[in-house]
């Protein structure tokens, strides 16, 4: 590396082997004038990197067990803002699988290094980002800042400097385009790139604008090309199953993320978006595996929380009365093995309640009254004691649980009075909070495939406030969607088509309008128009 390019900047190196530490800060030590900063600690690097600006973190990729790894810290520091683009990060590994490179290339390290490496091998990488961040710098500057039309002008003035980044500021020129909505000027950029060498972004482009535009086959069309020709390119896997979702064909899109995923099992988003399509289409014991892989990714992520271990376990209340006795047994010491970690890990009184009716449910299924009795009076007393201290959309989640139970008298009477009458003081709450009540109430139906409940509750909403053009939009999503997988019968037809007529001739916003035009043709589907 050019040392007079490096002498004052600011290195940190994450490695818990103290030798390669050790080898690792020496080289440093020969670049910069500055203080050489590094840990074996996990832990300390995001508070360690908001304490101080870096230019260069060398960042090793395992870094022992129960410990998060490189990949997670990365996605920390970038999520969370402790890094910005100037930063250069180099991941260190010694796992040279396929899953483990492509999971880590997900999350785009400037650079990444397979052990054993040389010094040269490190020096030649350092001195590649270098090179690409000083020749991009005022670009990624005007990104940090958000400010899109700064970012397409610099971009333009590298182009006409001949920038050795040409694809990548294309890339980024487009990227601002499509956020701005000028759908031509990206479309141009993505047409005319669309088959150059290492320009997947342009059909990845093409394929967005004609979801924009409801050509869905069109979509689907490019997005399979993409993935016939780059078969590990894995946002064009994502791609496809968004399409498959807008034309409801839920299976297809739950296949194609089950490729994705056989290709790069640690992608926490791919893998909650498949559970939860698993879910979606019954398939409960894809649900339980990918949910509880999902559960132990997280653990040490950014991603950590209460939820996965929730979604896990109401995976599992639905498949484990598939298994025998035995192993439904076995599943469940699992699973309240992951509930008591729950509770330790977050506080919160609903997560209590839910850890107890949840293993009630568990004890159900494999016939242990006693057990399940236990659980659910434990449950029960904490949430009488606690109810007016737990937020609405938490006293729905728990309702459903206890509706599992078969406590529907229960379950109905929270939700009444949590939704009509003020917990504090019990004064009947305005008609705005009771409306309100009524569409997170039909949300969380509609979620769980209750649909005539759903409806029922999001049509009490629309009589309150029936100018409210986001609840009708809700109430015709449900109920388009009940007659395509549930009902067809000509009551809820009638009402669709009164409430597209209704909506049709309002005024409405650009993302309503969308929205609108989604479920227009969603009704010529399920009414054979």
């Amino acid at each position: 590396m050019d040392k007079s390019n490096s002498k004052n900047m600011r290195y940190l190196i994450v490695d818990n082997i103290k030798p390669s530490q050790d080898i690792l800060k020496q080289f440093v030590m020969g670049l910069t004038n500055k203080q050489v900063d590094s840990t074996h600690y996990a832990q300390d690097v995001a508070s360690i990197c908001q304490q101080k600006s870096y230019d260069v973190i060398l960042l090793g990729y395992d870094l022992g067990d129960n410990q998060k790894n490189g990949q997670q810290i990365l996605e920390e520091l970038r999520v969370n803002g402790y890094i910005n683009r100037h930063c250069i990060v180099i991941l260190i590994t010694a796992e040279v699988s396929q899953s483990m490179v492509l999971a880590a290339l997900e999350h785009k390290p400037d650079h990444y290094l397979c052990k054993p490496y040389s010094l040269y091998d490190l020096d030649k990488r350092l001195n590649h980002c270098l090179h690409k961040k000083k020749a991009m710098a005022h670009i990624y500057q005007a990104l940090d800042q958000r400010n899109p039309l700064l970012v397409i002008e610099r971009c333009e003035s590298a182009l006409a400097n001949k920038t050795t980044y040409k694809t990548e500021c294309l890339g980024i020129i487009s990227r601002q385009y499509f956020e701005l909505q000028r759908y031509d000027e990206a479309k141009s950029i993505y047409m005319t790139y669309q088959n150059a060498s290492n320009c997947q972004w342009a059909t990845i482009g093409l394929g967005k604008l004609a979801l924009h535009e409801n050509k869905l086959k069109h979509a689907e069309e490019l997005f399979k090309l993409l993935i016939q020709d780059y078969p590990l390119y894995l946002s064009s896997y994502d791609w496809l199953a968004a399409t498959y979702e807008e034309q409801f064909h839920y299976v297809f899109a739950e296949d194609i993320l089950e490729k994705a995923l056989k290709l790069s099992p640690r992608s926490l988003s791919r893998l909650k978006k498949y559970a939860q399509l698993c879910v979606h289409n019954e398939h409960f014991y894809k649900a339980t595996v990918a949910y509880e892989n999902n559960h132990k990714l997280a653990h040490n992520s950014i991603h950590h929380c209460a939820d996965n271990t929730i979604k896990y376990v109401q995976a599992l209340i639905e498949h484990a009365p598939s298994l025998p006795l035995a192993d439904a047994k076995k599943m469940n010491s699992k699973a309240l093995i992951f509930m008591k970690q729950m509770t330790r890990d977050f506080k919160d009184v609903d997560i209590r309640i839910q850890s107890h009716l949840l293993g009630a449910c568990l004890f159900e299924i494999t016939k242990e009254k006693k057990l399940a009795n236990t659980e659910m009076q434990l449950g029960q007393l904490l949430l009488t004691k606690e109810q007016q201290n737990i937020p609405h959309e938490k006293l729905i989640a728990i309702s459903l649980t206890l509706k599992k139970l078969k406590k529907d008298n229960l379950a109905t009477q929270i939700l009444l009075t949590d939704g009509i009458v003020n917990a504090k003081d019990g004064t009947v709450v305005s008609l705005k909070e009771q409306a309100q009540a009524n569409i997170e109430i039909g949300l969380s139906l509609y979620a769980n495939k209750h649909y005539p409940q759903a409806i029922v509750k999001l049509r009490e909403a629309e009589i309150m406030f029936p100018k409210h053009i986001g609840i009708k939009l809700n109430l015709l999503q449900v109920l388009l969607v009940s007659l395509e997988e549930n009902d067809r019968g000509n009551k809820n037809l009638d009402s669709a088509k009164k409430l597209l007529v209704a909506v049709g001739g309002l005024k409405l916003t650009t993302e309503e309008s969308e929205r609108l035009k989604k479920m227009q043709k969603k009704y010529q589907l399920v009414a054979g128009i």
